[in-house]
């Protein structure tokens, strides 16, 4: 009985460690839902926290302007820092593959580009996965104890949050600081440049419940807005 109760015990914790977390958002343009974003997250091992972004269109939207982009971010269990991060891009006529290693302070770039960064540093598609780990740091004022990262450039990243009780959640804006480095890749990805490159105003809001990113809003100017909305389905589905 003692070795039953082990062996369910290690069959328990294998299961909690290596479980994933799905998150899905509807995306939409006008009203109209043109997307669809997964964010997986896993427990590769005790020392790798894999975070998977997938962005791809629908309906008439995947006609006219396809996108299936896949983002793969490998942090620390703490999520201190990212230790690697690479992207494979399909956004209507461009193919793209990217990569970035991150070590002994230094960020080596798909190519020969190098750069030294002072600090650890995490993408903002990362660094959102963060802050659900951490709802404490949620506050205004609140800077990331690391730098971001974005296809050569860094930047610091100060956040400011108001409380929305009817929707039981915060909302947060973002401010980049460029702190260094330099843009290597033109053009970058759309979904890539609307999150952290675009010149707009960017949202994204936490639920008081569980934590989780409940839907974001971002400018492409000209009073155009993509609203993305978090949605329950099974995972397996798309």
């Amino acid at each position: 009985m003692k070795k039953l109760n082990i062996l369910l015990l290690f069959v328990v914790f294998t299961g909690m460690l290596y479980a994933g977390d799905t998150l899905f958002f509807k995306v939409s343009l006008l009203g109209l839902h043109c997307a669809n974003v997964e964010v997986i997250e896993d427990q590769i091992d005790d020392n790798v926290t894999e975070i998977i972004y997938h962005a791809y269109t629908v309906g008439g939207f995947h006609n006219i302007y396809k996108i299936d982009n896949w983002y793969y971010y490998y942090a620390d269990a703490a999520m201190s820092h990212l230790d690697s991060l690479k992207k494979d891009i399909t956004n209507r006529n461009m193919k793209q593959f990217y990569r970035e290693d991150i070590s002994d302070g230094m960020i080596r770039y798909s190519g020969s580009h190098v750069l030294t960064t002072p600090e650890p540093v995490h993408h903002i598609l990362s660094a959102l996965v963060y802050l659900q780990h951490y709802p404490e740091h949620i506050q205004t004022g609140y800077r990331f104890p690391f730098l971001i990262t974005d296809e050569g450039d860094l930047y610091r990243t100060e956040i400011s949050v108001s409380l929305n009780e009817k929707k039981a959640q915060k909302d947060v804006t973002f401010g980049f600081e460029h702190v260094a480095g330099k843009e290597i890749l033109e053009p970058t990805d759309v979904f890539n440049w609307m999150i952290c490159a675009g010149k707009g105003a960017r949202t994204l809001s936490y639920s008081l419940e569980d934590h989780r990113i409940t839907e974001g809003a971002f400018s492409l100017g000209w009073g155009l807005n993509l609203r993305a909305k978090r949605v329950y389905r099974d995972k397996s589905k798309k």
